[in-house]
């Protein structure tokens, strides 16, 4: 008796113990990869969400958010330097940090409500 106590003790200890739960992640700190430096345009951003994306036109990764408020307003920011590669899966949510610049132009193909911008990022996390 004193045996199937004691296993039934250890087994309760061990699921316990490996239950799932998943960490925040705390993000990644990049270093900056300014680009459009001419553009008189920068506005520094911090802690916004959004969604990596595959843009088909750029033929790149991209992070895409919608304005809150609104129901058709997009910012894409064109990331300045390379993405990390652990997110580069369309879909994966995020929050970042760092500098639009440019002139938030649309593409010529997008959508209205969609604007284009550089992004010097500085972090950036998965949710």
């Amino acid at each position: 008796m004193k045996n199937a106590t004691l296993y039934y003790l250890l087994g309760a200890s061990l699921l316990s113990a490996s239950s799932c739960t998943k960490d925040a992640d705390p993000g990644v700190e990049l270093p900056s990869v300014p680009c459009a430096l001419t553009s008189s345009y920068a506005k520094p951003i911090a802690d916004l969400e959004g969604l990596i994306r595959f843009d088909q036109v750029l033929q790149q990764y991209v992070v895409w958010r919608a304005i809150p408020g609104t129901y058709d307003s997009v910012d894409i920011g064109v990331v300045c330097g390379d993405l990390p590669s652990y997110l580069k899966t369309a879909g994966t949510k995020v929050r970042f940090s760092g500098i639009y610049r440019g002139q938030g132009q649309p593409a010529p193909s997008s959508p209205a409500g969609t604007t284009y911008y550089y992004l010097e990022l500085s972090k950036i996390a998965t949710l």
